[in-house]
């Protein structure tokens, strides 16, 4: 609620930045840039491929720990195939995202529409137990985060 009303009311380009420019100033939006580009979306960057990588080894090692360094491997690929991807040509980044996007909408309809077909069915055992094995609020405020961090780009306009 709180970027949309920021958008609202900041109608610039620029997200955070944006925001950050006209509340704090320009040393602060600075800052803020210059953190964005060489930590904060690097490290996203190699969390989503690192984690893509150990969905797409962990099928080899059923019953095991899956390799590490095949792990690793994998995530330096597709980071190196992605950077080319951006660097080579803007159309084709766009596109490439579209699919991915696409792709990921069509996930989500699936499980929507499963959840949904799953209650009719009648199984409604598990929602009484929702938030069964949770010990504080912070565990709940945890999975809040981090459904809002996989689903980065809330916070862009």
């Amino acid at each position: 609620m709180c970027y949309a009303e920021l958008g609202t009311l900041i109608t610039k380009s620029g997200a955070e930045y944006s925001y950050i420019l006209e509340s704090f100033g320009g040393l602060l939006a600075f800052l803020f840039s210059w953190i964005s580009v060489f930590v904060l979306k690097p490290a996203m960057l190699s969390i989503i491929c690192m984690t893509l990588s150990e969905y797409i080894v962990q099928p080899f090692y059923p019953e095991c720990q899956a390799d590490s360094f095949a792990i690793k491997l994998i995530t330096i690929f597709f980071i190196i195939t992605i950077t080319y991807v951006n660097c080579y040509s803007v159309s084709l980044a766009t596109s490439t995202q579209n699919i991915f996007t696409a792709a990921k909408l069509l996930a989500i309809i699936i499980i929507v529409i499963g959840g949904a077909v799953h209650l009719l069915q009648g199984n409604t055992e598990h929602i009484s137990k929702g938030f069964e094995g949770s010990k504080s609020v912070r565990d709940i405020a945890s999975s809040f985060y981090y459904g809002l961090w996989a689903y980065d780009g809330w916070s862009e306009k």
